[in-house]
């Protein structure tokens, strides 16, 4: 399949700009504010470096959701959930 001007392979993003934790590998928490989801990922702005590949969980309100950080550009990074996740309630 080759891409065509105005195709898109990633997930709708959707906008929540909202306070979120990230917990490593350590158990250490980093802040953070989870600036887009989809059904497949998420975008965040962090003040502390994260690692890609690393495992993590990320806790937005009362929800504790596993995930893989897979790029850190600068203070944002994204990472896919490993598992389904209702993106209606982060």
């Amino acid at each position: 399949m080759v891409r065509t001007p105005g195709m898109s392979k990633r997930a709708p993003r959707i906008d929540v700009r909202k306070a979120a934790t990230v917990i490593n590998s350590d158990g250490v928490e980093v802040g953070a504010t989870l600036l887009d989801v989809s059904g497949s990922g998420f975008r965040l702005h962090v003040l502390e470096k994260l690692n890609i590949g690393e495992f993590v969980s990320l806790r937005v309100d009362d929800e504790l959701v596993p995930a893989q950080i897979r790029w850190v550009l600068g203070d944002e990074a994204g990472g896919a959930f490993l598992g389904p996740v209702d993106t209606a309630v982060l």
